[in-house]
């Protein structure tokens, strides 16, 4: 009794959004979330059986999906109080088909909600929009949306600065009040997910000067623009995206550092029959924002060579490799003046 249950879903972003919000919320409530990537029935299951207690406030529960219908399955389980859609786009098309039935399936959260849920949505996502301006959502929940590229009657990024050192940026909520926050993420697109992270816990009754700090403690999760230092290489990790945005986001963001900035990528997967125009938009941002582009497995990543090629990079500075490790090896060799930034972007399953 009196446990609220807030369910995070999208087709990115969700894994990041729900450890920020854990962050964010423990500074005031006892807060469980599913742990890792636990975002299926089972998943959502063994973390109620294993972790909830009496003492838990608030369950912040992930929730994935391959097939139309798997968020309903999730909802029917944990009747979320609110929600949270981080991103619509082309993730698991082989299973979806389409994008309109990635566009229902996030939507069954909105669905699930009872009077007086709140949705909270990513304002800068066009499917999002298209989606919750349909007249299915008129009425209720209440929309609450969150922006980092555009203005809007939500809650709104600004003046967005990265360093080496992480981000600082303001946040004006629908209100019109301010805070400038600080964090040690990098990457346009953390910030979406932090605004989107402060929404939530500021209509849940936390004040922006409240959240400040743990804004500051949010950790990188791992294998998402995690950067480690290693004398004069830094290594940037964002292994584990395998998105179009988010691709773009990470050499977008590689491109504002001032050294020798390296792409070390397979590619994405799983886009369907999209998937090589995809990677090919991605070798056309890459060529803009790197000095160097390895390509690891040479029948896969053929569309990114082109893409690159096509902006007139350098051939010689866009090679390919058969594995991972000679592409490392061949990147710490890079001769030249200055830090080397290296961006591990998108990871490979072992099927390909």
């Amino acid at each position: 009794p009196g446990l609220t249950v807030i369910g995070v879903t999208g087709s990115y972003g969700k894994t990041s959004v729900k450890f920020y919000l854990q962050t964010l919320l423990q500074e005031k409530y006892n807060v469980l979330v599913t742990p890792e990537s636990f975002n299926t029935p089972m998943g959502v299951v063994r973390t109620i059986r294993g972790s909830l207690k009496p003492t838990t406030e608030i369950f912040v529960c992930e929730m994935g999906a391959r097939h139309v219908g798997d968020i309903k399955e999730i909802c029917d389980m944990v009747h979320p109080d609110h929600g949270v859609i981080t991103s619509i786009g082309p993730q698991h098309l082989e299973t979806f088909f389409n994008m309109e039935n990635i566009q229902k399936t996030k939507f069954e959260l909105a669905d699930a909600l009872p009077e007086g849920g709140m949705l909270f949505l990513n304002g800068d996502n066009d499917y999002i929009q298209q989606q919750a301006a349909s007249p299915a959502y008129d009425q209720t929940p209440e929309k609450i949306f969150y922006y980092s590229e555009t203005e809007g009657t939500g809650y709104c990024a600004k003046d967005v600065k990265v360093s080496q050192l992480g981000t600082e940026f303001t946040v004006v909520t629908p209100d019109g009040e301010s805070e400038r926050f600080q964090m040690r993420l990098i990457g346009a697109h953390n910030v979406i997910n932090v605004v989107g992270a402060i929404a939530v816990a500021h209509r849940m009754g936390m004040t922006l000067q409240e959240l400040r700090i743990p804004v500051r403690r949010i950790e990188p999760v791992p294998h998402r623009m995690q950067m480690r230092e290693h004398g004069l290489v830094t290594i940037i990790d964002d292994a584990y995206n395998s998105n179009p945005v988010g691709s773009r986001a990470a050499v977008e963001t590689l491109a504002m550092f001032d050294g020798i900035r390296i792409l070390i990528t397979p590619g994405m997967v799983e886009l369907g029959d999209k998937e090589a125009e995809y990677n090919h938009k991605f070798g056309n941002y890459a060529a803009d924002c790197c000095d160097y582009i390895l390509l690891v497995g040479r029948r896969h990543t053929e569309p990114i060579r082109e893409g690159v090629l096509e902006k007139g990079f350098p051939e010689e500075k866009c090679l390919v490799f058969d594995k991972l490790e000679e592409a490392v090896s061949y990147a710490y060799a890079i001769k030249g003046q200055g830090h080397k930034y290296i961006l591990l972007e998108n990871d490979l399953t072992d099927n390909y």
